[in-house]
């Protein structure tokens, strides 16, 4: 039987709305973003989950605990699934990164995989440690449906590793807010779902931040 691992995004934040680097830094959940979570919440209600992790960081925590509620299920935390230390950038807006730092903002753009932010960890340690925990999960959890509710910038860095497609490409998938991912592994992993968000229907609101 296949091992079926849903990888998920937080709900929206109050620094999404304000188009800040978030990083390690905390940011709770805004009005939308616990709306949004609800809706995730009911349409994996009737998912068979055995285990529902989160990072340490509370818009994860949070996000994961609406999921969890109708499983029943207590909420794991992991560090290794934090999202990625940004440095200096840590809580800037995009607009003031682009003002202070055009150039690497630029480089950034257009070569994320080797464009070096100054103080921050660099995606491939980011991919690393996450991969890492993720197998050790799939380790734990053969042959059962369990999920992990990330963010934007890990959950991408794990799905490219899955995938076997360059960092440099990390601006060709999008992860919304309360997105689903599913990855399913069986002889070799498969991509079966990939930033979903049709829980959501209409009310649907895209783009608000991608850390």
């Amino acid at each position: 039987m296949a091992t079926r691992l849903f990888l998920l995004r937080h709900g929206e934040t109050q620094a999404n709305l304000e188009q800040r680097y978030q990083g390690q830094g905390e940011s709770h959940l805004s009005e939308l973003g616990i709306e949004e979570s609800g809706e995730l919440s009911r349409f994996l209600s009737k998912e068979d989950f055995c285990a529902i992790y989160s990072s340490t960081l509370s818009r994860s925590y949070e996000t994961a605990g609406i999921i969890a509620k109708p499983h029943n299920i207590d909420v794991v935390q992991v560090d290794e699934l934090k999202e990625r230390y940004y440095g200096i950038w840590e809580n800037m807006t995009f607009a003031d990164i682009r003002s202070k730092f055009p150039d690497i903002y630029g480089s950034w753009l257009i070569d994320p995989g080797k464009t070096l932010i100054p103080d921050a960890e660099q995606l491939d340690a980011l991919q690393r440690r996450g991969v890492s925990a993720i197998e050790e999960l799939i380790s734990r959890h053969a042959g059962k449906t369990f999920c992990v509710v990330g963010h934007g910038g890990i959950n991408r860095t794990i799905l490219f590793h899955y995938m076997h497609i360059d960092l440099n490409n990390f601006w060709r998938i999008r992860q919304d807010n309360t997105c689903i991912n599913i990855i399913e592994i069986d002889k070799a992993p498969i991509i079966t779902l990939l930033n979903s968000t049709s829980h959501l229907g209409e009310k649907r609101i895209k783009g608000t931040g991608y850390y």
